[in-house]
């Protein structure tokens, strides 16, 4: 009864400052101790299982439960009592993990509000384990119990021997019976580039990635009712919005265990912001800022021609999805809905996703041959043998196919008005528009609305839509870029659609997808072990997890850690100039929000207009920001350019203090002067020379001033001898920037996915599938 009594007591929750030189209740995290008064607790792992819970695990792999000694693992929650029994100890064994096969530190910021340098992933699938029904995928991003858990066994999905999970297999290997290897962790085999069901965003091989330049990560909830209700197999409904909801849930839990493994909140290496301005903090800290964005097939609860669909609806999801945190949108994935037409998938697939567009939508696509230079996917002609078979499988009698016209194929179904709608609704929530996968005449529509409200935030991120329309979103100061594949033809892809200039700042991506059924880059041939990652204060090796190794020079990305590899690959094959539009990415993405969240873009300030009236001394670097736009150059010293200055470098210029709080003000622009003193450009004589006067400072060049500044009150002579250096060497530029197209970007638009995809079947494959399932 005394011992039942004991562990009560140390289940109650009690947040206190942990005895034994650990700081707070989470730095415990990954140490070595012993637990007085537990029996078998001498030399424990304190394994985080959450913020401010313990896996207690002993060197003969066993653990310290509630219960007692267990092959089993249970976890405890930190208490006053817990801890003033926890002393230091040594002997302990490693708790099972993947390690990164890294070594430096990732490159940071000078400060929080400065520029990021960082590679975006513009769609990312992370939280894929609940699509399906829940028993799809085999896996999970993480487990709260570790590796072995969330990387296991997959014989409970894929059967003895992994024969009976016939779509898993099918789109593994072309075969719906193949055997094959379901060992998970510390095994592996199976985990491969074209296995498309097995977990391959286990958390520790983001994290290496996140090594390798990562910075800003757009992650996609994905869900597929249709394909959904055919599984055998389900925990979990195939209601979309639903495993929306459940997915938003989980990238938080993940948050917070990453966190708990590096002691504490936000002490992880990535955070799910819901700001341009969060983001550039996180970043500018060194961690990967997550971006969260839904891409179903029927959002909002909206499908089919008959099905209840209204702007009512609409309004309350979007409201949901944005108080949950979510910031970017796609209106479709896979099949037509009461918002707008799709985009078309090709070949025998192309056949199986029409037949979902039956089901879904209520009829088969509709299409036309096209009139113009863009265009969507061709359809392909289905065997009719096929589609008994898919009889069979959806259980839906199917009408005969479509006599479909000549190529190149067109959706007749564009943006409804209920799209037209939704689409408004996510530009006055500020959120950022994403046109893949909608019908061409879906994405000149969506486009319009952009461009009639001059709205940047729109990106087209995994290659989903004709490359032709890239240029119009580059002009409205969006981003867009290829999806995936093997390093030597991504580097042909940009070489051939990169813009030679744009308006505003340029960046390069590229849009993962793992997750989301798509095929990842082959190999690479030529990257060797150890390589300096594009982030080149990281060095990397191979990645081992268990006893797998992953080599991208043989095997390509078969995990979410070679993307490290396949970065570095790139700048390997594209040069210098591939490798900026990389790091240059992140930004571009965040400068592209800010003025989707109503900062305006780069511009001028008249000549005469006052030097603080926009720059105010001890404004925040947000609210600078907010009033006086975007600046050229944003460093310590942000700058703007100034009109009719008479000198095409001049500047006004504010210099930030550690608190990102303006600190001096400042002007290189002829005629600026403050605080009495002689403007900016009038003759003074003498040499090169800093002249400080009570708040102000000017300094002198060739005889003449050359920049002038003012100080906060409480300003030091140093502080303003040093902010006026800041503002003398701050530049910009009243050149305005013009969109320039790359050789090909807008005169000869080729209809191309530029997308990963699941791997190419034939109708004779497809039609075993669909046999097998139907019996």
């Amino acid at each position: 009864m005394r011992r039942a009594a004991a562990l009560a007591a140390l289940i109650v929750c009690v947040c206190v400052a942990p005895a034994n030189g650990a700081t707070d209740r989470y730095a415990y995290a990954g140490g070595c101790y012993a637990v007085a008064g537990l029996a078998g607790a001498e030399q424990v792992r304190m394994q985080a299982t959450a913020l401010g819970r313990y896996l207690l695990y002993r060197p003969d792999g066993t653990y310290v439960t509630p219960s007692g000694i267990s092959a089993a693992p249970a976890d405890w929650e930190l208490t006053d009592e817990l801890a003033a029994r926890i002393a230091p100890a040594t002997g302990c064994a490693d708790f099972p993990e993947a390690p990164l096969n890294a070594t430096g530190t990732p490159t940071r910021g000078a400060t929080e509000f400065g520029r990021v340098g960082g590679v975006i992933d513009g769609h990312m699938h992370w939280m894929t384990y609940e699509y399906f029904g829940g028993r799809f995928h085999c896996g999970k991003p993480w487990d709260a119990f570790g590796i072995t858990n969330a990387l296991p066994d997959c014989a409970a999905i894929e059967g003895p021997g992994g024969t009976t999970a016939v779509f898993q297999n099918f789109l593994n290997y072309g075969n719906p019976a193949q055997p094959h290897d379901t060992r998970g962790y510390p095994f592996l085999t199976e985990t491969k580039a074209n296995n498309l069901t097995r977990e391959g965003t286990y958390w520790r091989w983001v994290q290496r990635a996140w090594l390798g330049g990562l910075r800003l990560m757009v992650m996609s909830v994905n869900e597929n009712r249709v394909l959904c209700t055919l599984q055998p197999l389900k925990v979990t409904d195939c209601d979309e919005m639903a495993t929306v909801r459940r997915s938003l849930d989980d990238i938080r839990a993940l948050q917070d265990y990453v966190d708990a493994q590096a002691g504490g909140p936000g002490k992880g290496f990535f955070q799910i912001v819901t700001d341009p301005y969060a983001a550039r903090r996180v970043i500018n800290q060194g961690r990967m800022a997550v971006v969260l964005e839904i891409e179903v097939s029927e959002p909002f609860g909206c499908r089919g021609w008959a099905a209840p669909c209204d702007r009512t609806m609409i309004d309350r999801e979007l409201d949901d999805l944005y108080q949950r945190g979510v910031r970017s949108a796609l209106l479709l994935n896979k099949y037509d809905n009461p918002l707008t037409g799709v985009r078309f998938d090709e070949g025998a697939q192309g056949t199986l996703i029409n037949v979902g567009n039956l089901v879904s939508a209520g009829s088969f696509w509709s299409a036309k041959t096209c009139t113009g230079p863009l265009r969507d996917n061709t359809i392909a002609a289905a065997d009719p043998g096929l589609l008994t078979a898919l009889t069979a499988l959806t259980g839906v009698t199917l009408p005969p196919s479509p006599l479909y016209p000549k190529a190149p194929h067109c959706n007749t179904r564009g943006l409804t008005d209920l799209g037209t709608h939704a689409v408004n609704a996510l530009m006055d929530k500020r959120m950022i528009v994403n046109p893949d996968h909608m019908s061409q005449a879906a994405v000149d529509s969506t486009l319009t609305l952009l461009e009639k409200r001059g709205y940047s935030g729109v990106i087209s991120p995994h290659g989903w839509m004709d490359p032709g329309n890239w240029p119009r979103l580059w002009k409205l100061g969006g981003l867009a870029f290829p999806g995936h594949s093997s390093a030597d033809e991504y580097v042909k892809q940009w070489e051939r659609y990169r813009p030679r200039s744009t308006p505003y700042r340029f960046g390069w991506g590229y849009g993962a997808d793992l997750g989301g059924l798509s095929t990842q880059p082959g190999p690479g041939s030529g990257l060797r072990y150890p390589f300096k990652g594009l982030d080149e204060g990281v060095t990397f090796d191979r990645q081992v997890t268990g006893q797998r190794t992953f080599d991208y020079a043989r095997e390509g990305v078969a995990t979410y850690g070679q993307y490290a590899d396949w970065l570095a690959d790139l700048k390997r094959v594209g040069g210098s100039r591939l490798a900026e539009d990389l790091w240059n990415g992140a930004e571009a993405y965040l400068e592209m929000w800010e003025r989707a969240d109503g900062v305006k873009p780069s511009g001028c300030a008249p000549r005469k207009q006052g030097l603080t009236r926009t720059l105010k001394l001890g404004a925040p670097w947000t609210t600078v920001l907010a009033r006086a736009g975007q600046p050229q150059q944003r460093e310590r010293a942000w700058s703007w350019c100034v009109n009719g200055s008479g000198n095409p470098r001049a500047a006004d210029v504010a210099v930030f203090g550690d608190d990102g709080r303006v600190a001096v003000v400042g002007s290189t622009a002829q005629g600026r002067r403050t605080s009495g003193l002689p403007p900016v450009g009038r003759r003074v004589g003498g040499k090169v020379r800093i002249v400080v006067r009570g708040r102000a400072a000017y300094e002198v060049r060739g005889g003449r001033v050359r920049a002038v500044a003012l100080g906060g009150k409480g300003s030091t002579r140093a502080a303003l001898t040093a902010g006026v250096r800041e503002v003398s060497a701050a530049r910009a530029s009243q050149a305005r920037p013009r969109f320039a197209a790359g050789a090909r970007a807008a005169t000869a638009p080729t209809g191309e996915t530029l997308a990963g995809s699941g791997n190419p079947v034939d109708d004779a494959a497809l039609t075993l599938l669909c046999s097998l399932i139907g019996t």
